[in-house]
């Protein structure tokens, strides 16, 4: 992971458009801003990936009717529907741990205080989500992961998001090959990766107006640091250009959160790789 990797690599590849690698240049060079990664070889699991994600479950699904729940319950049914690539929320508890759940609401459960106070892990682990399902934390995630091995979780950390990978990676790292890990901005490409985790998709949602539909930009950061793909609205699908301008990166590109067969086959159709649903599919 050191710069001279990146010197001593750069002179073998060169970047032919935007985010395709060749070797036809006589003068091959990586960009001024190109990630110490971009050169460095990604597992065969990361191409699988690319080609095989088509559904991503939306913290855990619906389950009675109720998205969002992250919960033991959820995760459960979607497992048991098949899901294998199955999106999770995560917040910090007050005491620095990792809670599975969207934000510290009354709405996701009554033991949260009415000013949104974090609980401890412990009042999290005994409180019920919806004031009726099993909540889970990272401990049992992983727990849930181990005993499933061919599942995926994809993060959606919702504050300090560097600092809880790197506690996912420190306490499992036997996981990092299953955890696909959503950054918010571009900075924290490299932290996620000297954490330990290969697979990532750079999620737009926090970015502001100009810079998500920048997609020139994205194309350019998409070269210089190998991403799973970009997750994004599905309102942008309907921005002129968007979506042909966010092809030209050439990886995989997800939107959010769509349900229904008929309205996902419609995005599908426009080039998109995979869907954020709350259906169990």
């Amino acid at each position: 992971m050191k710069k001279a990797i990146l010197t001593t690599l750069a002179a073998l590849l060169v970047l032919t458009g935007c985010g395709s690698v060749g070797t036809s240049s006589p003068n091959p060079v990586l960009p001024p801003d190109a990630s110490v990664y971009a050169a460095e070889p990604l597992p065969d699991s990361h191409a699988q990936l690319q080609q095989s994600i088509w559904y991503i479950t939306h913290a855990a699904g619906a389950i009675d009717g109720m998205a969002g729940s992250n919960s033991l319950e959820a995760l459960t049914g979607a497992y048991e529907a098949g899901c294998r690539y199955i999106e999770i929320d995560f917040q910090f508890t007050a005491d620095s741990d990792l809670a599975c759940i969207h934000d510290w609401y009354r709405q996701y459960t009554s033991a949260v205080p009415e000013d949104g106070t974090a609980l401890t892990l412990e009042q999290f682990k005994n409180c019920r989500i919806y004031d009726k399902y099993t909540p889970l934390w990272l401990e049992s995630l992983a727990q849930f992961m181990t005993e499933h091995p061919d599942l995926y979780i994809i993060t959606d950390i919702k504050t300090d998001n560097p600092k809880a990978a790197a506690m996912i990676a420190e306490r499992y790292p036997d996981l990092t090959d299953r955890f696909i890990i959503q950054i918010y901005n571009g900075d924290e490409y490299d932290a996620v990766r000297e954490a330990g985790f290969d697979h990532i998709i750079y999620t737009l949602y926090m970015l502001d107006w100009n810079s998500k539909t920048d997609t020139k930009a994205l194309c350019e950061y998409a070269a210089g640091h190998p991403l799973l793909g970009f997750t994004f609205s599905y309102e942008l699908c309907d921005v002129k250009g968007y979506v042909n301008g966010m092809l030209k990166a050439g990886i995989p590109l997800y939107v959010h959160t769509v349900n229904g067969d008929e309205e996902q086959g419609k995005y599908f159709e426009m080039g998109i790789s995979g869907i954020y649903t709350d259906e169990w599919k």
